[in-house]
């Protein structure tokens, strides 16, 4: 009796374990670190996101995220700076292997994180975008 072939990989399993730069999102919304919460939140409902990078003159420096904005609109400081409810989210290389990125976000207690090349922003990993990646889904 011959042994059966040897199958191949099913595709899921050939990388299973990708770059963060192959589901990232690259169109990174950004928004004036001196502006409000009201522009945050206007920004956040036009481009369908829940996390704002910081600009501050041509550096972008943290971001803020739906929860920390409506936390400052609850604590009625419609008028604070962004800067004021700033978050830190690890900046991570965008050849970063996506269980490295959960275990960062883990690590961090945050649901994104900034991909990055040297101190550029270049893309933002979100957990919607680690689930999607898992579920093989694309945007």
């Amino acid at each position: 009796m011959s042994e059966p072939p040897l199958l191949a990989a099913p595709p899921e399993a050939v990388d299973d374990d990708p770059p963060v730069s192959t589901f990232m999102t690259r169109d990174v919304v950004t928004v004036d670190a001196d502006a409000g919460p009201g522009t945050a939140l206007r920004e956040m409902a036009r481009h369908g996101v829940r996390h704002l990078v910081l600009r501050v003159g041509d550096r972008e420096e943290g971001a803020v995220t739906e929860a920390s904005v409506l936390r400052a609109v609850a604590d009625d400081r419609p008028d604070a700076p962004l800067r004021q409810f700033r978050v830190v989210l690890p900046g991570i290389p965008a050849d970063t292997r996506r269980t490295a990125v959960a275990r960062r976000m883990v690590e961090h207690r945050v649901d994104a994180a900034l991909v990055v090349d040297g101190d550029r922003v270049v893309g933002i990993v979100t957990a919607t975008d680690l689930v999607r990646s898992l579920a093989g889904a694309s945007r």
